[in-house]
């Protein structure tokens, strides 16, 4: 008597909707700030200061770094501007987070917004 064998599931790879959500929050909020269609607040200015001092050492941004900034800026930031720094600094955690979901490009990307919102204060 033998067992019917089942087929193994196929594997599930977040990658193409974690990744691709955070690339097009930073880019659409990068190319808004320098259009002058989103201005940051004095909050996430500060926040931004924030993680840009935290990445001064070796230029990367981390996950524990993101979560910090996102702890100093409170619940006062996911309302201010409607949320959408908080919302884009919280979509790429999870691509900091696990190296499967980790693409340069977003990181980059984030690290150039997170460097151009601190200057507008």
């Amino acid at each position: 008597m033998s067992a019917a064998a089942t087929p193994c599931p196929a594997p599930h790879f977040p990658e193409a909707v974690a990744t691709d959500h955070a690339r097009r929050q930073v880019r659409s909020m990068l190319e808004d700030l320098r259009s002058g269609a989103w201005a940051p607040t004095v909050l996430e200015c500060r926040v931004a200061e924030i993680l840009t001092t935290s990445i001064a050492a070796d230029g990367m941004l981390s996950a524990d770094r993101v979560r910090a900034a996102l702890w100093e800026g409170n619940m006062a930031m996911t309302y201010a501007n409607g949320g959408r720094f908080a919302r884009a600094l919280a979509d790429i955690v999870p691509v900091l987070d696990h190296s499967e979901l980790m693409s340069l490009d977003v990181v980059d990307t984030a690290g150039e917004l997170v460097r151009a919102v601190a200057e507008q204060n």
